[in-house]
């Protein structure tokens, strides 16, 4: 079975659960927190996906450095350790946040622009995507990138909305060589 649905399947368990317990909120900051922390720290993934380590290591390990997880969370955590999956606790994560996005109606989009764009521009670009896909919010991430010349590109639910000057040339390129 592939990481991804691996982490999806124990992501799903504690969003399900979470719900049941009326602790999302709680829950997501956890996450927020495991997610920082394992971005943050190679070390932290090094150890998470060392076979060298005893569980009982990992597990005392884990909990001291989550300690201010909730029970609900810390548990999560003992059982993938259990099962052998702790690897797996930065995609469980990720995909943690990607079902209380979708349960929350916010949409993520990369923005990609030449220069970085001001707040009104951003705003625009907030307003629609929020109304091409129908979220309640947007979190956008800006990406500068020179080679764009001019314009932007915008990536969300699997969607590209291309308006680079880049992009125009290499269409007029093609154009250019049909005719």
């Amino acid at each position: 079975m592939s990481e991804i649905k691996i982490a999806r399947r124990y992501a799903k368990a504690l969003f399900e659960k979470a719900l049941e317990d009326k602790a999302v909120d709680t829950v997501v900051a956890d996450v927020l927190n495991i997610q920082q922390a394992c971005a943050g720290s190679q070390d932290l993934i090094v150890f998470l996906e060392s076979p060298m380590l005893r569980k009982g290591v990992k597990k005392d390990a884990l909990g001291k450095i989550f300690a201010s997880c909730s029970d609900l969370s810390k548990k999560l955590l003992m059982l993938m350790t259990d099962k052998n999956r702790e690897s797996f606790i930065p995609a469980m994560a990720d995909e943690f946040i990607v079902l209380f996005n979708k349960f929350k109606g916010i949409t993520t989009a990369e923005v990609t622009s030449a220069v970085a764009l001001s707040e009104q521009a951003l705003d625009a670009v907030k307003k629609y995507v929020a109304q091409t896909a129908g979220a309640n919010d947007v979190v956008l991430k800006q990406c500068i990138d020179p080679t764009v010349i001019g314009g932007m590109n915008i990536v969300f639910d699997g969607k590209i909305y291309d308006a680079t000057i880049s992009n125009q040339i290499i269409k007029l390129k093609k154009d250019l060589q049909i005719a």
